[in-house]
């Protein structure tokens, strides 16, 4: 990517003043930042913390690390480059046993969403990648070209929330009958053709979505990493999770109301035993970014940010 294309990027971080009020329990303490993406989080979190605090940055994208400059913070940081789903094994390396904080942006970074050559805007004109680690080998590409029809329906009703899915799977396989469908225009079109004009952006958003979901195996991943989350916490510590779509703000909601909820007594254990939730959660309703945010970014209308906080004591 040239040095002028790059220029154009410009990621604005979402809900940043929140994220930083509600996700730092100890100024001097060590924080993960697992979707660093251009750093953004990181430096506001940098600015509040003391300097013999701890910072570890994660992504899964080398060129994304490669523009942040590790000058820009006071703090240690460590950069990793990996999916977030190992962050065990990064804190291990690292000889880290307990965390204060950890953030989770699930969202994408303006650096690879306006890139086309990473296909994961609709309106832009590019080949079919859609991939977070682009060493991955399963592509947007091999989704819409391998799958079969019936999967493609699911996934695309599954992790898109899209009614017309079996009329644009269907309509995928007809095209790809012909010619393998390469570029993002081509999915673009076969979507177009299956539904109503009215209806034609939001269908689109949902269907890439979806394969980008299927690709990245993101709601697997986002179950692993919170299980992961809740192991490295040390008690105080916070974990902040900002979603996009409502099929990963349902996962993060339940997740953290079933582990903020009193443990009952099971068979086998002391009536003495303790029995606090492993959690305590922190926003009762999802934070959203303000008007004047929204004015400014456009890509935080749809965000919820969702916090929680380890236990000091738990029954596990």
């Amino acid at each position: 990517m040239s040095q002028d294309i790059q220029t154009q990027f410009r990621h604005i971080p979402v809900m940043v003043d929140e994220v930083c009020a509600l996700l730092i329990s100890d100024p001097s303490g060590i924080y993960v930042d697992g979707t660093f993406g251009l750093g953004g989080h990181t430096k506001a979190l940098s600015s509040l913390l003391n300097v013999d605090a701890q910072l570890i940055g994660i992504d899964q994208d080398q060129t994304a690390l490669a523009q942040f400059s590790p000058t820009s913070v006071q703090q240690s940081l460590h950069l990793e480059c990996t999916n977030f789903e190992n962050l065990d094994q990064v804190l291990t390396d690292l000889n880290v046993n307990k965390v204060h904080g950890i953030l989770l942006d699930l969202g994408l970074n303006s650096f690879s969403l306006d890139d086309p050559e990473r296909g994961f805007a609709f309106s832009l004109k590019g080949p079919l990648d859609m991939r977070f680690d682009r060493s991955g080998k399963r592509t947007a590409e091999t989704v819409v070209n391998e799958y079969s029809e019936e999967d493609l329906a699911n996934i695309i009703y599954k992790y898109g929330e899209e009614r017309h899915s079996r009329r644009i799977a269907k309509r995928i396989v007809e095209m790809r009958s012909i010619k393998k469908l390469t570029q993002s225009e081509e999915l673009r079109e076969a979507v177009s053709r299956s539904v109503h004009p009215q209806f034609r952006n939001k269908s689109l958003a949902r269907v890439f979505q979806a394969i980008r979901i299927e690709v990245n195996r993101e709601i697997e991943v986002l179950s692993k990493i919170l299980d992961t989350a809740i192991q490295v916490l040390a008690p105080g510590g916070r974990v902040a999770v900002i979603s996009y779509h409502s099929l990963e703000d349902r996962m993060v909601k339940r997740y953290f109301r079933d582990l903020s909820q009193d443990v009952p007594l099971q068979p086998g254990m002391w009536e003495d035993e303790v029995k606090i939730p492993l959690l305590k959660v922190i926003t009762k309703k999802p934070v959203t970014a303000t008007p004047a945010e929204i004015e400014m970014n456009p890509r935080s209308r749809s965000a919820k940010l969702r916090v929680a906080e380890r236990t000091a004591y738990a029954s596990k």
